[in-house]
């Protein structure tokens, strides 16, 4: 609850052990299925199951996404911390970018336009609800399935980053200081999507950063997922 304003409170949530099921097969198989069929066929059938699954699948089972909840009277702190790290972020990956020799501009534009929205409102819906699955499950809260939940969202925001995104979206070098800490704090960003989620609950203040997440490294680097959708 914020003062004098009612908001959604994500905690009200009740998981029944589908979801740890659901939360446990999501996070070993939708990342080595990703780049399975990225390798076959390209990103595009990837992307559409694993937003399909971050919209369907949460609003099925959760009954709420997160967007379309009341807007508390402020964002909270934690959105504010996540947003410096984002930009702290960005400065590594300008320092150390990879950047396409002979950039395509409508493609560049359409990323910015499409993927970066879409990726940005959709991902952290999946991340959270497999946290949330097992650190709601209990009646009273237990520091182990907190931690079980930890693990598994770090597990699949991990493996998918590494089993599928990295074999097309390179934005900045890993061999160097600042690619390092450029993903370091992209991990940290990654983390700080809960605590925003649970002060808030209202998706956009985990929407936003994301977004700057994936928009800004287009500026400078001339990159564009269009041609790594269809092989």
């Amino acid at each position: 609850m914020s003062e004098g304003r009612k908001t959604y409170d994500p905690t009200t949530w009740k998981p029944g052990r589908l979801d740890l099921i659901l939360s446990v097969v999501i996070t070993l198989s939708l990342p080595p299925l990703a780049g399975w069929l990225y390798d076959k066929k390209g990103a595009l059938i990837p992307m559409l199951i694993y937003y399909g699954l971050a919209w369907g699948l949460v609003k099925l089972r959760r009954g709420v996404i997160g967007y379309r909840t009341p807007m508390p009277e402020k964002p909270p702190v934690w959105f504010y911390i996540n947003v410096a790290v984002i930009i702290i972020a960005l400065a590594f990956a300008y320092m150390s970018p990879i950047k396409v020799e002979n950039p395509w501009l409508p493609g560049v534009v359409l990323t910015a336009l499409l993927w970066a929205p879409a990726n940005a409102s959709s991902e952290q819906i999946l991340w959270l609800y497999i946290f949330d699955s097992w650190d709601l499950y209990p009646r009273e809260r237990r520091i182990g399935y907190r931690i079980v939940g930890l693990l598994l969202f770090a597990a699949f925001v991990g493996m998918i980053h590494a089993m599928f995104w990295t074999k097309f979206l390179q934005v900045a070098r890993p061999d160097t200081v600042f690619g390092a800490l450029f993903v370091l704090a992209t991990a940290i960003s990654g983390f700080l999507h809960i605590p925003v989620w649970r002060r808030s609950g209202q998706m956009v203040f985990t929407f936003l950063p994301h977004f700057l997440l994936n928009l800004g490294p287009l500026l400078w680097t001339g990159y564009s997922i269009l041609p790594y959708l269809w092989k």
